[in-house]
C-alpha cells in the first residue's frame, strides 16, 4: 500500500504508533468515512485531482469556486445587484452604491484592485453599516477576492473588517455564499485570523446548512494555521452532519499536525488513509511536501516529489512555491541559503515556472528579507531593466514599507549595488523612507550615503525638516539642522527660509538667530532668511528692529523679491526696511555702492501678481525719493519699454524724482525678470550647450545620464553617426554604459531620420549587448517600413519574423494600426502582391494587426497595381474570397 510505504519512508520507520492527540482523530476519521460511504470504491471515485492554487494547497475539493467568483471575473454586471431591504437613508444608499461602482470601474479598467483601493472603500462603508444589503456585502467579498489574488502586502485585517461589515448588520442575513467567499479569503490570505467557534456561531445564528465545501474550506484554513483542536472539532461536526470525508480532509489534518511538528500525527493520518483504501494524490503529496518544509527536512521533500512522480502525480508550481515558502518562513533556508538553491533546482527539474518575484515580496512582508534578496538574484530579467535607478525598486519599496531594520536595509542596498542590479539603491530607499515618513531610516541612509562618498543634496533633508515643523517641534527641528551640518551639508537660503525658520518662534528674532548659531550656522547665513520670514509673516516692526539690532550682514539680493511681494500690504514699512538695508550695506562696504537696488525693487514689484498700477507710481516714487533710493538709466529704460502704455507714461512723467545717472545697472545674478540670459533646461539646450552642461556635471561628480541621452538623440537626429559612436565610447570609458532604453531611443531617432544603415547597426548592437532586452514593437515595425521603402523588403521580413519568434511583449493591435498600415502600404507600392500578403500574414500571426478595413486596404492596393499585368487576371476576386 502506497500510504503505508510513504509513511514509513517519511517518518523514519516509526511504524503505526500514534500520539494521544492522534488517537482522538483516528476514530473520527474512520467513523466519518464509514458513515458516508458504502465502500472504498465508492469513496475513491469521489477523490478529485485538480491543480492546486498557490496558497490553498487543498483546492481539489473546491467545486463552487468558479461559480462564486464568476461574476467578479466577468465585470460585476449591474443587473445582478439586488434591491436592499435596509432602512437607511437614500443618501447613504447612494454612497454605498457609489463606492462599489468605483471599485467595479477600477477593476474593469485596470484589471486588478490594490489594498489602498479596498481600504478607502471599506472605511467609507463602515460609516453606513446598516445601509449595506446582503448583495452589497457579497459584492464586497468578491472584490476582496480579486484584490487578494494579486496583493502581496498583509491584508488580513482588511478582510476581517469586511467580514464584520457582513456579519454585524442587525438586519443582515449571512448566507452560504458569504461564508464560502470568506473562507476562500482565509485560505489565500494566511494573515487573516479565523476561529472555528465564530464560524460555528454564524452557522447557527443565521441557520445556514453547511455543505461539504464549507467544511472542507474551514478544515483547510485551520490546517494551514496549525489549529489542530479546531480541525478535529470540525471533523466531529462533519461526522454528525454525515458529510463525506474526502481527500482534502486528510490533507488538512496532515497540514495541521505538520505545523505543530507532530510527525506521529501525520503518520496516523496516513495509516487511516490506508485503512480506508484511499491512495495519496496531488493534495496529499502537496501537504506532505509542505510539512517537510516546515520541519526543514529538505531530503524528504525530494523523496515526496520523487514518489509523487512515480505515482503519476506532478506537483504544480504553486505547490512547490508553498513548500519553498514554508521552508524559508520556518527558518530552514540554510546558513548560506543552500536549501533555497536546492529548492530552485528541484523546481527547475520539475519543469515548473514559479512566480519567484511574488514569492520574494511575500517573504519581505514575512520578515525574511535576506532570503528574499537571495531569491531575487536568481531572476534573469532583474538586471536587464532599462533604467538602473528603477531596477529592484519595487523590492526596496516593500522592504521599507515592511519596516525592516534600518541597518538591514543598508545591507540590502549595498548588496544590490555590488551585484550590479541597481546603481542608486541608497537613494531609492531614501526616497521611499521619506514617503513613509520613517525618519530613523532616512537618517541611517543619509549617513550611509555619506560614508559611501555619495553626494548629499539640501533637498534630501527638506521632508525631514518639514515633518518637525508641522509637528511644532522646534528643538527637534534644530537638531535636524545640526545633524545636517554634521553630514557636511550646510543649509542654504531656500532651506532656511522655507523649511527651518517657519517652524521656529519668531517673537524674538535675535534669540532665534542665536539658536540657529548654536547649532553651527553662521550669523551671515541665517540672518537674511530670518529677515525674509519675518517680512512674509507681516511682522514689519520685528523685522526693522531686527535689522537695527543685528550686526550681521544681510543679502539685499535675497531679500529684494520678498520685499517687493509684500509692498502692497505695508508700503511705507517695506521702503523703510529697504532703505535701512541699503544704508547698512553702504556702511559695510569700503567702496561706494553703485548697485541699482532701487531699479531691482521696481522691476521685481512690476513682476509680482499685483503688479504696478498707474495711480501708485507717483506716491511710490515720492517715497523712494524721501528714502534716497535711486534708479539707474538702464532700469528706467526697461520700465518705460516693457510695460503697458499708460504705465510707461506714468513712469516717464515721474522718473525725474528717482533717476540717478551715476547709478549702476541692476545686479544680473539676482534679477530673473531682466532680459539677461538664463541657463535653460537640458531638454531645451542646443548641442553645444549640452556638451558644456555635461562637462560641468562631470566636474562636479553629478549624474550625466539624462543629459547624455538628450545629446545622443540630438546627434542621431542629425545623422551624426560618428558623433553618436564617439559619445558612447567616451561614456563607456568613464564607466557610464549606455542603457538599452537609451540605445533603443537612438535607434528610433535614426529611423525617423531615414538613416537605414545606422538604425540596423544600432539594432545589432542592442541584440549583442542586451540580448534579453525587447525593443518596442512599433520601433521594429517602423524600421521594417524604412527597409521596405528602401527596396530591402526581404531584410524587413526577416527582422519582423525574428522579432515575432523571440518577443514576449504583450502586443496591443489598436496601438499599432497606423504603423502596420504604413508598412503594408510601403510593401504594396514596392513589392509583389504575394510578398505583401506574406507580410500581412506575419503581422497577423504576431498579433500586430486585425483584419479590418485599415489593414486590408494595402492588400487591395497591391492587387490593383497589378491589374494591367496578364499574370494576375482575377486578383481582386481571389483576394475577396481569401478575406472572406
Amino acid at each position: 500500500m502506497l500510504a503505508g510505504r510513504l509513511g514509513l519512508v517519511l517518518l523514519m520507520g516509526h511504524g503505526h504508533a500514534t500520539a494521544p492527540g492522534v488517537a482522538s482523530a483516528l476514530p473520527l476519521l474512520c467513523a466519518a468515512f464509514r458513515n458516508t460511504s458504502q465502500g472504498a470504491t465508492r469513496w475513491h471515485a469521489r477523490v478529485t485531482h485538480r491543480p492546486l492554487t498557490h496558497v490553498a494547497l487543498y483546492e481539489t475539493t473546491n467545486q463552487k469556486k468558479d461559480s462564486l467568483l464568476s461574476s467578479c471575473h466577468i465585470g460585476f454586471s449591474e443587473n445582478t445587484r439586488l434591491i436592499s431591504d435596509g432602512n437607511g437613508t437614500s443618501a447613504n444608499k447612494s454612497r454605498v452604491e457609489s463606492n462599489l461602482s468605483e471599485l467595479r470601474m477600477k477593476l474593469e479598467r485596470l484589471g486588478h484592485l490594490n489594498l489602498n483601493d479596498m481600504s478607502q472603500v471599506v472605511k467609507a462603508l463602515e460609516q453606513c453599516l446598516e445601509d449595506l444589503s446582503d448583495a452589497d456585502c457579497l459584492r464586497l467579498l468578491q472584490f476582496c477576492c480579486r484584490m487578494a489574488e494579486e496583493e502581496y502586502r498583509p491584508c488580513g485585517s482588511l478582510i476581517q473588517r469586511v467580514w464584520r461589515l457582513t456579519t454585524d448588520r442587525h438586519s443582515g442575513k449571512v448566507n452560504q455564499e458569504h461564508l464560502e467567499l470568506y473562507l476562500h479569503l482565509c485560505l489565500i490570505v494566511q494573515s487573516t485570523n479565523i476561529s472555528e467557534r465564530e464560524i460555528i456561531e454564524k452557522l447557527e445564528s443565521h441557520r445556514i446548512e453547511p455543505n461539504a465545501q464549507v467544511f472542507e474550506k474551514l478544515m483547510m484554513a485551520l490546517g494551514q494555521r496549525g489549529h489542530l483542536d479546531g480541525a478535529l472539532q470540525v471533523l466531529a461536526m462533519m461526522k454528525e452532519c454525515r458529510i463525506a470525508v474526502r481527500e482534502a480532509t486528510f490533507a488538512a489534518l496532515i497540514r495541521a499536525y505538520g505545523v505543530n511538528h507532530d510527525w506521529e500525527g501525520v503518520q496516523g493520518v496516513l495509516d487511516t488513509m490506508r485503512s480506508v483504501h484511499v491512495s495519496p494524490s496531488e493534495a496529499t503529496f502537496g501537504a506532505l511536501a509542505v510539512v517537510c518544509g516546515v520541519m526543514g527536512q529538505v531530503s524528504k521533500i525530494k523523496q515526496v516529489v520523487f514518489q509523487a512522480g512515480q505515482e503519476g502525480v506532478i506537483l504544480s508550481a504553486s505547490q512547490l512555491e508553498a513548500v519553498l515558502l514554508a521552508l524559508i518562513r520556518n527558518g530552514h533556508a540554510g546558513d548560506h541559503h543552500e536549501n533555497i538553491d536546492f529548492m530552485l533546482r528541484l523546481i527547475e527539474e520539475s519543469g515548473m515556472k514559479p512566480d519567484l518575484s511574488r514569492l520574494a515580496l511575500h517573504l519581505i512582508h514575512c520578515g525574511r528579507v535576506r532570503e528574499a534578496v537571495h531569491l531575487l538574484l536568481s531572476l534573469p530579467l532583474l538586471r536587464t531593466n532599462n533604467h538602473l535607478y528603477s531596477n529592484g525598486a519595487t523590492y526596496l519599496r516593500e522592504i521599507v514599507h515592511a519596516r525592516t531594520d534600518p541597518h538591514l536595509v543598508v545591507e540590502v542596498c549595498h548588496r544590490l549595488q555590488k551585484e550590479g542590479i541597481n546603481g542608486f539603491p541608497l537613494q531609492v530607499a531614501l526616497e521611499h523612507a521619506l514617503r513613509e515618513r520613517w525618519e530613523e531610516l532616512a537618517w541611517v541612509l543619509l549617513r550611509a550615503m555619506k560614508e559611501a562618498g555619495l553626494p548629499l543634496r539640501e533637498h534630501y533633508f527638506w521632508p525631514l525638516l518639514h515633518l518637525k515643523a508641522i509637528d511644532q517641534q522646534p528643538a527637534e527641528l534644530l537638531e535636524c539642522v545640526k545633524a545636517m551640518i554634521q553630514l557636511g551639508e550646510v543649509p542654504g537660503f531656500a532651506t532656511l527660509s522655507d523649511h527651518v525658520i517657519p517652524g521656529m518662534s519668531l517673537s524674538q528674532p535675535c534669540l532665534a538667530l542665536q539658536m540657529l548659531q548654536n547649532v553651527g550656522l553662521s550669523a551671515t547665513t541665517a540672518a537674511t532668511p530670518l529677515l525674509v520670514v519675518l517680512v512674509k509673516n507681516n511682522m514689519m516692526e520685528h523685522a526693522i528692529k531686527f535689522v537695527q539690532e543685528t550686526k550681521a550682514p544681510f543679502s539685499v539680493g535675497d531679500a529684494i523679491r520678498t520685499l517687493a511681494s509684500a509692498w502692497h500690504s505695508s508700503p511705507k514699512s517695506i521702503l523703510a526696511l529697504l532703505a535701512l538695508l541699503l544704508h547698512r550695506r553702504q556702511e559695510q562696504q569700503s567702496s561706494k555702492n553703485t548697485d541699482d537696488w532701487g531699479g531691482q525693487f521696481l522691476l521685481s514689484l512690476a513682476a509680482t501678481r499685483a503688479g504696478l498700477a498707474v495711480h501708485l507710481i507717483r506716491p511710490l516714487f515720492q517715497e523712494l525719493r524721501r528714502h534716497r533710493i535711486g534708479v539707474s538709466e538702464h532700469s528706467a529704460d526697461l520700465l518705460t519699454s516693457q510695460f503697458s502704455q499708460p504705465l510707461q507714461e506714468a513712469v516717464r512723467d515721474n522718473l525725474p524724482l528717482v533717476l540717478q545717472a551715476g547709478q549702476g545697472q541692476p545686479p544680473q545674478d539676482q534679477n530673473s525678470s531682466l532680459p539677461h540670459p538664463v541657463i535653460p533646461h537640458p531638454s531645451n539646450m542646443k548641442e553645444e550647450e549640452l556638451e558644456g552642461h555635461i562637462e560641468e556635471l562631470r566636474s562636479k561628480g553629478l549624474n550625466t545620464r539624462g543629459s547624455l541621452r538628450r545629446l545622443l538623440l540630438l546627434r542621431a537626429s542629425k545623422n551624426d553617426k560618428a558623433g553618436v559612436l564617439q559619445l558612447m565610447q567616451s561614456a563607456s570609458e568613464e564607466g557610464q554604459r549606455p542603457s538599452a532604453g537609451m540605445l533603443s531611443s537612438v535607434l528610433m531617432a535614426y529611423v525617423n531620420n531615414g538613416n537605414t544603415e545606422a538604425a540596423l547597426d544600432m539594432l545589432f548592437r542592442l541584440a549583442t549587448e542586451y540580448p534579453n532586452f525587447t525593443v518596442d514593437s512599433y520601433k521594429i515595425v517602423d524600421l521594417c517600413t524604412l527597409l521596405t521603402q528602401s527596396g530591402r523588403a526581404p531584410e524587413a521580413m526577416e527582422i519582423l519574423q525574428d522579432y515575432i519568434m523571440k518577443s514576449n511583449e504583450n502586443i496591443v493591435p489598436k496601438q499599432l494600426r497606423r504603423n502596420c498600415r504604413n508598412l503594408l502600404m510601403a510593401s504594396a507600392g514596392t513589392s509583389k502582391p504575394e510578398e505583401t500578403e506574406k507580410l500581412f500574414d506575419a503581422l497577423l500571426l504576431g498579433g500586430f494587426v486585425r483584419p479590418d478595413s485599415l489593414s486590408l486596404g494595402p492588400l487591395v492596393k497591391s492587387r490593383l497595381n497589378r491589374l494591367g499585368d496578364a499574370s494576375y487576371p482575377n486578383d481582386i476576386d481571389v483576394l475577396v474570397l481569401k478575406v472572406q
